[in-house]
């Protein structure tokens, strides 16, 4: 099911995520406001994952009406296939952005080496990264298939929503540094590496989408709540 919900116990970065959206809003909006410059008075509400919704998260067209996006321009099937990302949050603000958040709690975790989709899947999974890659200027030598897959295809549904939908979307990297409940915790340093590495990786420089695109490490201890 494209909505899924979810354990009410959790951990490591799905427990941060609920911790961060459900408790400690105020923190995590504050963080979205500056690294995007917007104004204080741009209200941010979550639409997942909540406690009111079984922290369900959501993917494929569900994921869009969570968003309030009932009819887009160009379906969403017709440029990825079934079973796409699964976001670990989604939001909207007062004047209509659209937030979408894929968030970790250790470094290995970001490490994807690709789709695990059927042949026709996989064709038109390569066709969207590869119309994505071009839109973002990266580098023709970068690979976007693995080790950062998982990353390239968010990039890819930005492309989609905003480029092919003219959307006003944005896109978080959410990094939670020093999370205890993870095999290899990872500090705010650490995250700052790691999110270089990536970035070149990926061929990324000074691309189209910057002013949509932010990586906001969030120490854990900013936050209301921690595991005991």
């Amino acid at each position: 099911m494209p909505r899924r919900p979810r354990p009410p116990e959790t951990q490591r970065s799905e427990h941060w995520m609920r911790v961060a959206a459900n408790e400690s809003d105020d923190v995590l909006n504050d963080c979205i406001r500056d690294a995007f410059a917007w104004a204080p008075t741009e209200q941010i509400e979550w639409l997942s994952p909540m406690k009111s919704d079984e922290y369900a998260e959501y993917y494929d067209e569900e994921f869009l009406e969570r968003l309030g996006l009932t009819e887009v321009r160009v379906p969403l099937n017709d440029f990825w296939p079934k079973s796409g990302p699964r976001w670990d949050a989604l939001a909207r603000t007062s004047s209509g952005k659209l937030i979408l958040i894929e968030a970790k709690a250790y470094i290995e975790e970001g490490v994807d080496y690709g789709s695990r989709a059927g042949p026709e899947s996989s064709v038109k999974i390569k066709g969207a990264l590869a119309r994505a890659k071009e839109a973002y200027q990266a580098s023709p030598s970068a690979v976007w298939e693995a080790p950062f897959y998982q990353y390239a295809n968010r990039l890819a549904h930005l492309y989609f929503l905003r480029e092919l939908n003219g959307l006003d979307v944005h896109l978080v990297f959410l990094y939670f540094a020093d999370a205890p409940d993870v095999p290899k915790p990872s500090s705010t340093k650490q995250w700052e590496g790691a999110i270089r590495l990536t970035e070149k990786c990926l061929g990324l420089g000074a691309h189209p989408y910057r002013n949509r695109v932010a990586s906001i490490i969030l120490p854990v201890t900013k936050l209301k709540t921690h595991p005991t």
